[in-house]
């Protein structure tokens, strides 16, 4: 078996799982994606989805085994992260096969907060909700979220 990654990190969450993943697989990973059994594909959530800049990726995964990874910000629920890697699995070509997924919460950076401070003066209703979310979310991915991330990588591979 053989895999390939392709990973779009902005903040280095995402890229904490890819790193775990090469860990795990070791002489397993291979440069190309045409050589490559399985595809781990990972991403950011950027609006919910898959970061844009992979599109051009996606091509190449028609008729590969993929293992969807990723990280976002908000979280806490499960059935969230199934949305989100439900996008992220629509964004694929027709005959990519998934295999497994995979999505945890990953830490923001502190101006995210800092905003969500100011409109909390304005709307804490709505915000305040938003810094708590901001504050659990400190510190992710963990060690349990990079060894759920293992397990789930195991099981599907």
């Amino acid at each position: 078996m053989t895999c390939a990654i392709i990973c779009s990190s902005k903040t280095g969450n995402t890229e904490k799982l890819a790193q775990r993943a090469r860990d795990v697989l070791g002489d397993a990973i291979v440069d190309s994606v045409a050589d490559a059994d399985t595809v781990l594909l990972g991403s950011w959530t950027d609006k919910g989805g898959l970061d844009p800049a992979l599109s051009d990726a996606l091509a190449a995964l028609d008729g590969k085994r993929v293992f969807l990874f990723g990280t976002c910000g908000f979280g806490g629920s499960q059935a969230y992260y199934d949305r989100v890697l439900d996008r992220f699995q629509s964004a694929l070509p027709e005959g990519a096969e998934v295999v497994g997924r995979f999505m945890c919460q990953g830490q923001m950076p502190p101006a995210v907060r800092e905003r969500y401070v100011k409109m909390a003066e304005q709307d804490p209703k709505r915000f305040g909700p938003m810094i708590e979310n901001f504050d659990r979310a400190l510190g992710h991915p963990d060690v349990a979220d990079l060894d759920a991330f293992e397990a789930a990588l195991r099981a599907a591979l």
